[in-house]
């Protein structure tokens, strides 16, 4: 599961700076000293910065489907999924909290209450350091209707 979680850190980081690439490709200014180079003198830098685009593209299209690949294999072997600090958390929700604590801005408490079992509080932050989501879910949240 670590190893997962790499990579896909690793994948983010590229998929970002690639991004990035793919941004400048397309900008207006680019656009603008292609032209200018092209009208000055006659070269073959439109047909060349075509494929460079064309291979950024392709690239970045690839790496989602890593993305893509390495969530399907983590979410296919659920038993492998592990999250410590919480033993017989239901496999949806260890699911959760796997998927999203490759995320940085993720994060999770687990407490213990004796009626409901296990509390796991989560917060989940937008780039700008707000809130976007949080909550928490219980192990046996109707446990104290048992007894």
């Amino acid at each position: 599961m670590r190893d997962f979680s790499q990579l896909l850190r690793i994948q983010q980081r590229l998929l970002g700076m690639l991004e990035q690439v793919a941004d400048e490709l397309g900008a207006p200014t680019t656009h603008s000293l292609l032209r200018e180079l092209r009208n000055q003198a006659s070269t073959m830098a439109m047909e060349s910065f075509a494929r460079i685009t064309t291979s950024v593209e392709g690239a970045i299209r690839e790496l989602q489907v890593f993305e893509s690949e390495i969530q399907k294999e983590i979410l296919s072997n659920p038993d492998q999924i592990s999250i410590e600090g919480i033993p017989n958390l239901p496999p949806s929700l260890v699911r959760f909290l796997a998927e999203r604590s490759q995320n940085p801005r993720f994060s999770y408490e687990v407490r213990q209450d004796a009626v409901r079992g296990w509390i796991v509080a989560w917060k989940e932050y937008a780039a700008e350091g707000i809130v976007r989501g949080f909550g928490q879910f219980y192990e046996r949240p109707y446990a104290w209707l048992d007894d």
